[in-house]
């Protein structure tokens, strides 16, 4: 009976080795059959090992990235799950560039990112109305909302540095920014009685939180268990029904005056701008609640990390001296920093929505995830002179029409590349440099521990500022100015 279990045992176990050492070699022909395992790897690329070098990608992908931008047109790094296709030369950026979203998606790279689905809404990803909104009228309307801006700025600082004319005042770096755009964004968005109420600016900043860190984790979990985690994480519809009812008497009162379809000055915004956007079965309070939500993240936390940097750099180089004749020379300086600073490579992210072949052959199937390699085109010495240093007024004596900030090249990765390049750039940069140019005229700026010196950035879906960091800011006498 022993000798019986035993060969049983036995082969057992053979068969399972068996069994492991075929589903290897199966894998391993897998992969040598697959169009990605052409592209040049930085990084470990074995079916075991690259697992080590995904997670080197996540302390170290900027400099992976640099690597295989020195070395090849296009290359590819390992992450957790699945590869990133890294595209670096001119050409192939050129092919970015060109493609339609039937070719390459943005929208479902960011969605991979930030999962709509349990963030916010899945109508969010179903339907992209709002991009045209912000492409197409709200863009035509910052002039004529522009004074709204400007009081909303005096309103939000004196709020904000309140106490600042009497003394230094600590502040958080990067939180207080937060709060800034946060107001900033809702006048603009929604008006006066909305940017001045703390509960709806409380909700738009913790979505702004939620979307980028709850949807980073969930993004990384099994497709069953994210309605759960996020159910946990944050109450989604509850804030969504919050927002809704924040909404519900302004478009009421629209509705009946006729001011949705014929807009007066106040009623000229994003609300009716949303409404007159929308095909007729997304005229809901729903469907109005969730696209502002969104366009407020988008707003909110990329440009309160350029906010942020931009504060730094201008500390770090002695900002409080500039002169006013030099204010003109701001949207070099704020650029600067954002070349140095930026998201990378979020704002170029792609999935292929089909097959595609690039213009040198390479070819990569549909599904792949790709990017620019927007952090080392941005250090690119071959373009800028210096590249690791900051010059504030880089741009200055160069054509505005490839370099001022609003400007798309191939050569600077900024606000992304294409079509899909941010649509929200001429608004987020007015916010910027009115902001800058306001604290640069009132306030000094200092770090409260000088000796500390600027803090890391944290290097996720954006280049974003340490959160720890402050700022200490103190109002000037008007002699001072």
């Amino acid at each position: 009976m022993s000798l019986l279990i035993d060969h049983l045992s036995k082969n057992v176990y053979s068969t399972a080795v068996g069994l492991v050492v075929v589903s290897y070699a199966a894998a391993v022909i897998r992969r040598r059959n697959s169009p990605i395992h052409k592209i040049p790897t930085v990084g470990h690329s074995g079916l075991f090992t690259s697992w080590i070098g995904a997670i080197q990608s996540l302390r170290h992908k900027k400099q992976m990235i640099q690597e295989g931008y020195d070395k090849y047109p296009i290359f590819k790094i390992p992450t957790l799950f699945s590869w990133l296709v890294v595209v670096s030369s001119p050409e192939l950026l050129e092919d970015m560039k060109k493609a339609g979203d039937e070719q390459m998606s943005f929208l479902e790279a960011l969605d991979s990112f930030v999962q709509f689905d349990y963030t916010i809404s899945p109508r969010i990803r179903a339907d992209d109305s709002h991009i045209r909104v912000v492409r197409g009228v709200m863009t035509k309307n910052i002039a004529a909302r522009y004074p709204d801006v400007l009081d909303e700025m005096n309103k939000t600082l004196d709020v904000i540095l309140a106490g600042a004319d009497k003394d230094w005042i600590n502040l958080p770096s990067f939180t207080s920014a937060i709060q800034i755009v946060s107001r900033f964004s809702a006048r603009f968005f929604v008006g006066s009685k909305l940017s001045s109420d703390a509960r709806y600016t409380e909700i738009m900043e913790k979505f702004t939180v939620h979307v980028v860190i709850d949807g980073g984790m969930l993004s990384m979990l099994p497709g069953w268990l994210k309605p759960l985690v996020s159910r946990l994480q944050f109450d989604t519809e509850g804030k969504i029904r919050e927002i809704e009812e924040f909404l519900r008497p302004i478009i009421t009162e629209r509705l009946e005056k006729g001011t949705m379809e014929d807009p007066d000055a106040e009623s000229n915004d994003m609300i009716t701008w949303l409404w007159n956007a929308a095909p007729e079965d997304q005229r809901t309070l729903y469907d109005i609640a969730i696209r502002i939500i969104w366009l407020n993240v988008a707003a909110i936390r990329t440009t309160s990390a350029v906010l942020t940097h931009v504060l730094y750099d201008l500390k770090q180089r002695d900002g409080n001296k500039i002169s006013i004749e030099k204010m003109k020379k701001l949207d070099s300086f704020v650029k600067e920093s954002q070349r140095l600073h930026g998201s990378d490579p979020a704002m170029s992210d792609r999935i292929a929505t089909n097959d595609f072949t690039f213009s040198n052959g390479t070819f990569i199937p549909k599904g792949t995830h790709f990017a620019a390699a927007g952090h080392a085109i941005n250090h690119d010495g071959r373009v800028y002179s210096n590249p690791y240093e900051f010059q504030g007024f880089r741009y200055v004596d160069m054509d505005p029409a490839k370099w001022q900030m609003t400007s798309l090249n191939l050569e600077y990765m900024g606000f992304g590349i294409g079509k899909r390049a941010c649509p929200g750039r001429f608004f987020a940069t007015a916010e910027l440099k009115t902001v800058v140019a306001r604290i640069l005229l009132d306030y000094d700026i200092k770090l409260p521990n000088e000796n500390e010196g600027r803090p890391k950035d944290f290097q996720g879906m954006f280049m974003e500022p340490g959160a720890k960091a402050q700022f200490s800011f103190r109002k000037r006498s008007p002699r001072a100015k």
